[in-house]
């Protein structure tokens, strides 16, 4: 019965974070994402996959916050990739969301990776392929072939451009999510020599908490220098 009340409880309060949010999700795609929300709040007893611990701060600070994203995404974009994804931070929250685009989740932790097939297959996702590989490597094949390259929070944007911009097909876009503007002034020479623009900037509030979220609207204007990304651990060591 507990086990009842607090499912009930937890979707009212999702339903009243969507609401504030003034973001629409069918009660069939409720229903996964509070499943996925069961298994990452239970695997996380176990292994570190987020600083928050309890359901109702992951619901805001993990599951609104990706789905601001969907404010931002259009309807004609059709392939993704998030890099850095974590425990699935914004994309496996977008692929329930949008089960007619697809999804590709990378992170180089082997073990974050292995929670996330654990999910796709518990939620039966058809639209979600993962990879640990580096982006060093994994961009050999997969230059150029994405519309949209997301990344939540992960590095310094100067740095993450040069990772992120080489994926994505000319006038695609990267929509990186931020906490404030502190490092677009930096990342100008990055943009420059990776073809790419800030086109816009997108502020939002968290529905509880407040707190800030930005995502910035960076579209690629001409192909990638074959160079970029620098071999591994350059681009950290001397950003662009």
């Amino acid at each position: 019965m507990e086990n009842i009340n607090e499912e009930a409880n937890l979707r009212e309060y999702f339903l009243k974070l969507l609401s504030k949010s003034e973001i629409k999700v069918s009660d069939e795609k409720i229903t996964q994402m509070l499943k996925f929300l069961g298994l990452l709040y239970n695997k996380n007893q176990i292994m570190n996959l987020t600083a928050i611990r309890d359901k109702k701060g992951m619901l805001e600070k993990h599951f609104i916050d990706s789905l601001l994203l969907t404010k931002v995404i259009n309807d004609d974009e059709k392939s993704f990739i998030d890099v850095g994804t974590g425990a699935g931070f914004p994309g496996l929250v977008l692929a329930i969301h949008y089960p007619e685009k697809k999804f590709l989740l990378v992170d180089s932790v082997r073990k974050k990776i292995e929670f996330i097939n654990e999910v796709i297959k518990e939620l039966n996702l058809q639209n979600v392929t993962t990879s640990f590989e580096r982006s060093e490597e994994l961009i050999k094949d997969k230059r150029e072939s994405f519309d949209v390259a997301l990344c939540r929070g992960v590095a310094n944007l100067r740095i993450i451009l040069e990772y992120m911009i080489p994926f994505i097909k000319v006038n695609g876009r990267f929509l990186p999510q931020k906490l404030n503007l502190n490092e677009v002034e930096e990342s100008k020479n990055a943009l420059k020599i990776l073809n790419s623009k800030i086109n816009k900037t997108f502020e939002f509030k968290l529905p509880e908490s407040k707190d800030t979220r930005i995502i910035l609207e960076i579209i690629k204007l001409q192909k990638t220098n074959v160079k970029y990304p620098r071999k591994v651990g350059i681009p950290v060591k001397r950003p662009l």
